[in-house]
């Protein structure tokens, strides 16, 4: 009995250190004033005579400086008794306590960055929301809970207290709580950062897809998008790329945290998107008609679900010990997004969810799209230095950074008469590599020629392509897949408006909404929708477009268009007295023929050989 008691007594000493050396954070939902929320830590046991106190200035996923520093105010330290410890805030996202061993609880405010008035504005999906009016909050915990500088692998500990009738949607593991109360906790501040949580009335569906359980956790402010309709458009695309991946998901938990701003409200960033975590990715979308919802949310998804293979299991030290406070950009974004973008793309073709031409047509837009970028920076560079000289440049990464990967692919399955693509290399790099093992940054190249073999002919593709400049040899590689390559042609594509929404409308300072030129009229808004210059938009679908509503509106009807839905457009049209009478307009969305570049055309007769490859390419075989 005196043994027991003794190891008892032990663990209990044990689990005493363990909880003295993890981060203890405390908030409350209930208590936000004015887009405030107060923010408390317990200290953790470090013996330091000064620390240093850190919110990031960038994290994963972004590419772009934030510095979440800028959000927080009233920020203290105090002794056990109750004193306040001098401070000293040596820039935006840095406090340095002075006499550290003394300090027993630090507090501060983290401001809304949803809705703010400070300069560079920060992407939704990346950002942090007190919502109290509507009751639903959302948590990039990277801009409410900071870290000490050397002590990022220590554990956190979150405990939120929050209205009853919430429930906390995220991927990281809930430990405890209440029925107004969760405990959640996670072993470093990389894991809290990669595990956002989204606080909402509960919308939430659970499905099993294969080995992974997925949780769909969705906020819609009028309540006509549910996550129970969601879960069917998004499972279709998650089964497909399990079937891509071999079979099994390389994780057994993911969550997908999806909020719809009210259709006609505009995020303060002027975008709508995603921001892709290792177990999660957070959505922040427009409102709209479910189906139209379900096709972005499924669109959307396919790329951002990939990121469970990189850079979660394949990534460099850059990112396995990324730096919040002074990050070293890899060299490697065609990898990260563009081999992620490509496999989006890719996986719908090869699992028949879309036919071969659309999957080509496709590769056609983003070479029109890479030609709008500077064609003499190597994506290595860019990679480097997207953060700064070359930040405008970054967008490439989804054009040119997908198109990389696609004749990578070719490449791989002409040189193994059709028996090894990136869908083995990646599989073949996650074994190689995994969680937690990063590869060195430099060396990559020479990874990918170890696992795939041909070192000379694959070492030169990445000298020549990616470290280098020279263009890419798209049309001779398609060619051995029995694909015809033209820098002009015509395709049959779907007009989404009728009208050149760029170059094709003015500002009409009368009515204060969008007025069409004749000009800007294409082939589909003459003869089905019968458009006319000089009709003032009002409507769309129903929906009214201002000034203020028109981007949320027009982007989620774009996001969800199909051939052959019905589309509606009230104009304001002036009469012969020139008085503006309200005229309804309607036809069915339809493919017309556009003169592009960059056109694709599947050869009909080709050669048992380019066959196997287009075969070993494009179908599931």
């Amino acid at each position: 009995m005196t043994k027991m008691l003794i190891i008892g007594l032990l663990c209990v000493a044990f689990s005493n250190v363990l909880t003295a050396q993890t981060y203890a954070y405390k908030v409350d939902l209930n208590a936000i004033e004015d887009d405030l929320l107060a923010v408390e830590l317990t200290m953790p046991a470090i013996k330091k005579n000064k620390l240093k106190f850190h919110l990031p200035k960038m994290v994963p996923g972004t590419y772009a400086v934030y510095n979440f520093g800028r959000f927080v105010s009233d920020f203290k330290a105090w002794d056990k008794d109750g004193n306040e410890i001098e401070v000293d805030h040596s820039d935006v996202n840095t406090w340095e306590i002075k006499k550290a061993k003394k300090c027993a609880k630090i507090t501060y405010k983290v401001e809304d960055t949803w809705d703010t008035e400070k300069p560079n504005v920060i992407f939704e999906p990346a950002g942090i929301n007190f919502d109290t009016e509507n009751n639903v909050f959302v948590f990039n915990n990277h801009g409410i809970f900071g870290y000490f500088e050397k002590y990022e692998k220590l554990p956190f500990k979150i405990t939120v207290d929050r209205p009853a009738n919430l429930f906390g949607g995220s991927a990281m593991i809930r430990t405890g709580g209440d029925a107004d109360t969760d405990i959640f906790e996670t072993g470093s501040y990389n894991s809290l950062v990669d595990n956002p949580i989204m606080f909402a009335a509960p919308d939430t569906a659970m499905i099993k897809v294969g080995n992974t359980d997925v949780l769909i956790h969705n906020y819609s402010p009028t309540g006509k998008v549910k996550a129970s309709y969601l879960v069917e458009e998004i499972k279709p695309i998650l089964e497909a790329q399990r079937q891509y991946l071999g079979g099994e998901l390389p994780v057994d938990k993911y969550a997908f945290l999806i909020f719809l701003n009210e259709q006609g409200e505009m995020y303060l960033s002027g975008s709508a998107g995603a921001l892709e975590h290792s177990y999660s990715s957070f959505y922040a979308m427009f409102e709209g008609d479910p189906s139209a919802i379900g096709q972005q949310i499924r669109d959307v998804a396919a790329h951002e679900f990939f990121h469970i293979v990189t850079p979660l299991s394949i990534h460099s030290e850059q990112i396995h010990d990324f730096d919040f406070i002074n990050p070293e950009m890899s060299r490697h974004l065609w990898l990260y997004e563009g081999a992620t973008e490509y496999a989006a793309q890719h996986v719908q073709v090869k699992q028949e969810l879309v036919p071969m031409e659309q999957f080509l047509d496709v590769m056609g837009e983003k070479m029109r799209n890479a030609d709008q970028y500077d064609q003499s920076l190597s994506f290595t560079k860019l990679s480097q230095t997207a953060l700064d000289e070359n930040k405008t440049q970054y967008g490439n990464v989804y054009q040119k950074g997908a198109l990389i990967t696609m004749c990578l692919d070719l490449q791989l399955r002409i040189l193994s008469d059709g028996a090894y693509g990136t869908q083995n290399m990646m599989s073949d790099l996650s074994s190689e590599f995994g969680i937690n093992k990063a590869f060195k940054d430099k060396c990559l190249f020479y990874e990918i020629t170890k696992v795939t073999g041909h070192k000379k002919e694959i070492m030169s593709f990445f000298d020549r392509y990616v470290a280098g400049t020279e263009p890419l040899p798209i049309s001779s590689l398609v060619a051995q897949a029995g694909i015809t390559y033209k820098e002009k042609g015509t395709i049959m594509e779907l007009s989404p408006f009728g009208i050149d929404m760029n170059g094709g409308v003015t500002l009409n300072p009368e009515l204060k909404k969008i007025q069409i030129l004749g000009a800007g009229i294409d082939d589909f808004g003459v003869d089905v929708m019968k458009l006319e210059d000089g009709d003032v938009l009002h409507k769309w679908n129903g929906d009214e477009l201002t000034l203020e509503s028109i981007q949320s509106v027009l982007t989620t009807y774009m996001m969800g268009m199909e051939e052959g839905q019905e589309l509606e457009i009230v104009v304001m049209r002036k009469d012969k007295e020139g008085v503006y009478q309200e005229k309804t307009l309607t036809g069915k969305l339809q493919k017309m023929p556009i003169e592009v570049t960059h056109v694709f055309t599947l050869d009909e007769n080709p050669t048992p050989q380019q066959l196997k490859i287009r075969e070993s390419w494009l179908l599931d075989k």
